[in-house]
């Protein structure tokens, strides 16, 4: 019977998705994404880096990395650039998939 290691695969994408909601929300000093409807959020909004949620989990960089990289667009919208991953958008939980 083969065994069920889906939560090897990703031991750390819900520290990691829950670092990134709580500091891109932080970092958003035009609005109050917990306050104000998805639907209404400005597009431009404060990305939050990949260094940052590592310092706040106490991760290791490219576990964040892998993490992000398997929640983007499911959980994150993630963006890279010049070898920096930045979570760019969270996507709430009241937006289908």
């Amino acid at each position: 019977m083969p065994v069920d290691d889906s939560t090897n695969d990703a031991p750390h994408d819900e520290v990691v998705a829950e670092s990134a909601l709580q500091l891109w929300s932080a970092a958003q000093t035009d609005f109050d994404p917990f306050e104000l409807p998805s639907a209404e959020w400005p597009e431009d909004t404060v990305p939050v880096r990949d260094a940052d949620i590592a310092v706040d989990t106490h991760l290791e960089l490219d576990d964040v990395r892998a993490a992000l990289g398997r929640l983007d667009g499911l959980k994150v919208v993630v963006g890279r650039e010049a070898g920096t991953v930045s979570v760019l958008r969270v996507i709430p939980e009241d937006v289908p998939l």
